[in-house]
């Protein structure tokens, strides 16, 4: 097993501390008029969501992430987000002088981390395996792409399940599978914009595997964006929350940004090779 050295898992940017549980998000649309004509079907939400993709072609943001385990969390302060058409990925993190602590690119096959403290650069499969064993995401960096735009980490939309308008809460509800995946999904949609608003998937087993919110909705260039996006891992007890700072959509992205370019001695290690971490650790980036 290769192991990163004790620098990098010391980096100034994370701030260890003692944490306690989180509450649930207040449901701000429980209390605002029901829409006029409630919808009967889902359709017009997959609708709304793949008109959003098509027009959404890339994203760049300034955001705070926070891992929170049974027993402790880290912060990163800053962290560079660019995504690409829901194919690309770069993720940087940087320290307070603004100096890069570390720097993730990824496609839908392959990612890559380059640490350069430590002068490794790190790749592999684009897999929520390898996700985990460097952020404890179990989420591969495509399906990443769509909640940290405020999208369902579906590429495809489901085609079998029930749909209903849940008057109590003011949100539209639906539960059902993805053909060819095990997984029962059940998400909630805001009553006028039709945005998701919450997201969970259970395994085959039943046990609840991810639990996503989305809070802090604000308009930038026409799309509706959440600022803060929670997800949870109840099994392994470990939380992941980003709250964006600055968010610009549509801008001109060189396609230099999703290339990976490291000084020459670099050493190169396989993620594969490193264990998962377990569910009261953090994970090595953090």
């Amino acid at each position: 097993m290769v192991r990163l050295s004790r620098s990098v898992l010391s980096w100034s940017v994370l701030l260890l501390c003692l944490t306690g549980c989180q509450s649930l998000p207040i449901n701000p649309w429980a209390s605002l008029p029901p829409p006029p004509s409630p919808l009967t079907s889902v359709a017009p939400v997959w609708e709304h969501l793949q008109t959003r993709r098509q027009a959404l072609d890339n994203l760049r943001g300034l955001a705070r992430a926070r891992l929170q385990v049974s027993t402790r969390d880290a912060t990163l302060e800053e962290a560079v987000i660019v995504l690409q058409r829901f194919e690309s990925l770069r993720l940087e993190g940087l320290g307070p002088l603004n100096q890069p602590l570390f720097l993730l690119i990824a496609d839908t096959q392959r990612l890559a981390l380059y640490a350069p403290q430590e002068r490794r650069l790190l790749s592999g499969e684009a897999s929520a395996e390898n996700m985990t064993r460097l952020f404890g995401i179990a989420m591969t960096p495509c399906a990443l792409q769509y909640v940290l735009a405020g999208d369902i980490p579906l590429r495809a939309f489901p085609t079998v399940g029930t749909f209903a308008y849940q008057q109590r809460e003011n949100l539209y509800f639906w539960q059902g599978q993805v053909p060819g995946q095990p997984l029962t999904y059940r998400m909630w949609f805001e009553p006028y914009d039709l945005h998701p608003i919450r997201f969970e998937a259970d395994d085959i087993e039943g046990r609840l595997l991810l639990q996503i919110w989305y809070e802090d909705f604000r308009r930038v260039q026409g799309f509706r964006v959440p600022y803060r996006i929670t997800l949870v891992q109840p099994i392994v007890g470990r939380q992941v929350v980003w709250e964006y700072r600055e968010v610009e959509l549509n801008g001109q992205v060189l396609p230099a940004l999703f290339h990976m370019r490291v000084p020459a001695g670099t050493t190169q290690v396989e993620v594969e090779s490193l264990l998962e971490p377990e569910a009261d650790r953090l994970p090595r980036i953090w």
